[in-house]
């Protein structure tokens, strides 16, 4: 057989030797009988690339140096697949076969794994850079005479006189509200994290009286059947546009897409803009860089802006479009001003020119912008290859079709672009797991270089906005793309290309700081695995985290050290007084990151073991917790703990909680059990609502976002409906009260952090109402309604 294809090969005019005939005879048996291959041949993922029917060379792939093998996959971390598409099993004893008369052999055992949370890499390059650029939408000052207190002059007057001496200023407050309307067109679930990020960071930065968030669905075909709603969720029931308008006050309305959709040449959707537009200020944020609009939908032309005051509708814009070819610093007087609608991105110098814009600064301004009495056509489709491939009989036709997806990809995408494709052919394609790539393999590529990879042509189509789940959608190369990508090299090159991918992710991951985690699945064990790996899945990294040892494999790794270093403060091992190890070394000790130490503090802070302050370090201030548990023997007229209140709350089926606090660790810290237990399906709310009016501080802001990230999280896996609303007060509270299910009141005294801290106390039955109505008064005063 060898002497064969010796002659074989010597007949077509090449030449092969030992190597390259060990090679050939590979891909010839994984070509023939995929399900036979190896397990480490299966594990490190798809074969090689080939040849297609007509000889020719297969494009290569980005140069990449050869590292060495990869290490075992002890500790790998594999995507989770839904968690609807099986139950997670308890682990088995050893020797338990898989099936009633099934053989225990290394071969017909399946991979398993446990589910860990794995951090998520940013999406927004600079999100401080995107809070400056719209600081001249913040506080303004109020219709009035309202006066408010000036602390820092009151400080230092009072200091130079030795008496108490106020100094008021006029009162400033936020002014603009902020809607966001999300297109949920499929391609929009590539950029799912970054409105997440961008959205929470509107949110936080507390410039706008409140940030709303509807959903844009289109019906129909271009026409009198066309169809344009709004949702408040995907998916949610249909609403008609002009609610996005409801409201009184000033108002910002941004349109977040990616023009990707023909849906945007619709005349009907450009009539629902316009509408906005006649009574709200009204901007199109395109996700997409501005170097790829060309592959959208419309192309903006040059223009010139001008507001009439703060917030004003476009209607009542002077909008001046320059010649083609020709550019102008301010209009001239023979220029007809017409209503437009600007366009910009994400980067923070377009979000800076729309800002003041928006402002009414009273200056021209230079935007990429579409007229609203005009088609928005660019005059030709979007520059968007087919999103999925015909199916073919013979491989050849498979290999010939890819092979040209390929080529149009390679002759219009960026050198980066290109790169990227060949790096993601070594993982898993799903939303969290190609950012990673991105971020680890190509620190200075930006979310546009995913773009062109993932509507470049090379992806099949995937599911539909409302149906899919980003944090478990997993989108799949065309067939012969990802071997294509791959090239001609040698077995064992693609083999080092893809510990070279692993290696990186899991050093980027060791040194991520972010709040975000997805989950994945850890192999182990197959006693010790509680779900099964496929056999064709392709791990993205390497864990180092430490095994946690609590019976859930859902504890992230920060609650593990905070539990370890618990339990030597309590047991007395670090008295009182004691100042803990720095972050560096505790995340030598424990062999992770100083990011994940620094959570572990945190989490220690917020139950009242510790006080941290910058330059002194972590101070252990008491041997025992804020009791926000149950004690075994309650006293009368005491509170049984907020978290068993909120165990007793969530068996109902609708849950409601209103807070009033100065910091929200301990509802956090209550509240993350309960949620597992959602996740878990052990108790199936159909909805939770959870408003905070946070007096007298900002409430922690990174236990803020985490309490978001918590309820997002549950909002995506479970059928709940869940709604989280926060407010913030520089008054001073006069207590602490968390309102629960409108029946269960609890309070206490605001205290100085310290290790006998006041515990909460239930309230009379007949107290409830008054208590709820006075919450109510203080949301809505807050909240300027």
């Amino acid at each position: 057989m060898i002497d064969r294809l010796r002659q074989a090969i010597a007949d077509a005019g090449a030449e092969a030797g030992a190597e390259e005939l060990a090679d050939i005879l590979w891909l010839a048996r994984c070509m023939a009988h995929p399900d036979a291959e190896p397990e480490h041949v299966r594990r490190e993922g798809p074969e090689t690339g080939r040849t297609d029917g007509a000889g020719e060379p297969r494009p290569a792939g980005p140069s990449l140096p050869n590292p060495p093998a990869d290490p075992s996959t002890g500790n790998a971390l594999f995507t989770a697949p839904r968690p609807d598409t099986g139950e997670p099993s308890a682990p088995r004893p050893p020797g338990t076969p898989d099936a009633p008369g099934s053989q225990h052999s290394p071969v017909s055992q399946p991979e398993r794994g446990t589910p860990v949370r794995v951090r998520r890499a940013a999406s927004l390059d600079d999100p401080l850079a995107v809070m400056r650029a719209l600081r001249s939408l913040g506080r303004r000052r109020v219709p009035g005479n309202r006066m408010e207190l000036d602390e820092e002059p009151t400080v230092s007057a009072s200091v130079d006189h030795h008496v108490l001496l106020p100094v008021l200023r006029p009162a400033r407050d936020r002014w603009l509200d902020l809607t966001l309307v999300v297109d949920t067109h499929r391609s929009m679930l590539l950029w799912h994290d970054l409105i997440s990020e961008l959205r929470t960071l509107l949110t936080q930065t507390g410039l706008f009286r409140a940030v709303r968030t509807w959903f844009l669905h289109t019906s129909g075909s271009r026409g009198p059947s066309a169809r344009i709603t709004v949702s408040t969720r995907p998916g949610g029931e249909p609403r008609r546009p002009q609610e996005v308008t409801a409201g009184r006050g000033h108002g910002l309305i941004l349109l977040v897409t990616d023009t990707v959709s023909d849906v945007w040449l619709w005349p009907e959707l450009r009539g629902a803009v316009g509408q906005w537009c006649a009574h709200r200020a009204v901007a199109l944020l395109n996700v997409l860089p501005q170097r790829l609009w060309g592959r959208g939908a419309v192309r903006p032309a040059p223009c010139l802006m001008r507001a009439t005051g703060p917030a004003a509708p476009n209607a009542s814009w002077s909008v001046a479009v320059p010649p083609r070819g020709r550019t102008w610093r301010h209009p001239r007087a023979s220029a007809a001003p017409r209503a437009g609608l600007p366009v910009v991105d994400v980067s923070p110098h377009a979000l800076s020119v729309l800002a003041s814009l928006v402002s009414g600064s009273g200056r021209w301004h230079r935007l990429p912008g579409l007229p609203l009495d005009a088609d928005w056509s660019a005059g030709e489709a979007p520059d968007e290859p087919p999103l999925q491939l015909q199916e073919a009989g013979a491989a050849n036709d498979v290999d010939r079709a890819a092979l040209r997806a390929v080529r149009w990809f390679e002759e219009s995408a960026s050198p980066v672009a290109r790169e990227l494709a060949g790096y993601l052919s070594a993982v898993p394609l799903t939303l969290p797991v190609m950012n990673l790539v991105r971020r680890a393999m190509l620190p200075g590529s930006d979310h546009g270089h995913l773009a062109e990879v993932a509507l470049g042509g090379l992806l099949e189509r995937w599911e539909a906005y409302h149906r899919a789940d980003p944090a478990y959608l997993e989108f799949r190369f065309l067939p012969g793309v990802r071997d294509t990508l791959q090239g001609s090299r040698l077995r064992q090159e693609i083999t080092s290309v893809r510990a070279l991918v692993r290696r990186e992710v899991s050093s980027y991951l060791d040194g991520l700081r972010t709040a975000g985690d997805f989950p994945a699945l850890r192999h182990t064990s197959a006693e010790a695995g509680t779900r099964p790996i496929a056999s064709d899945a392709l791990p993205f990294a390497h864990t180092t985290a430490p095994d946690t040892d609590d019976d859930s494999p859902r504890r992230p790794a920060y609650l593990a050290v905070a539990a370890v270093l618990r339990d030597e403060i309590v047991s007395g091992l670090l008295p009182v007084g004691s100042r803990l190890p720095t972050q560096l070394l505790l995340a030598e000790r424990f062999g992770v990151s100083r990011g994940t130490a620094q959570r572990a503090l945190r989490e220690l802070e917020a139950m009242g073991l510790v006080r941290s302050r910058q330059g002194s370090g972590t101070t252990v201030i008491s041997q025992g917790p804020r009791p926000v548990e149950v004690p075994d023997e309650p006293d009368q007229g005491r509170d049984a703990g907020l978290g068993d209140a909120l165990r007793d709350a969530f068996e109902a089926r609708d849950v409601s909680i209103d807070a009033v606090v100065a910091s929200v660790a301990a509802l956090l810290a209550a509240l993350r059990p309960q949620l597992s237990r959602v996740a878990e399906g052990r108790v199936p709310p159909a909805s939770i609502r959870v408003r905070v009016l946070c007096m007298g501080g900002d409430g922690g802001s990174r236990d803020i976002e985490e309490l978001r990230h918590l309820l997002e999280d549950t909002a995506r896996r479970d059928a709940s409906e869940v709604d989280f609303e926060f407010r913030t007060s520089t008054s001073q509270p006069p207590t602490e009260v968390y309102l629960i299910n409108h029946r269960t009141v609890l309070t206490s005294y605001f205290h100085v952090p310290g290790p006998s801290p006041d515990p909460l106390h239930p309230l009379p039955e007949d107290r409830v109402a008054e208590t709820r109505s006075w919450f109510e008064s203080w949301w809505d005063l807050i909240g300027g309604n």
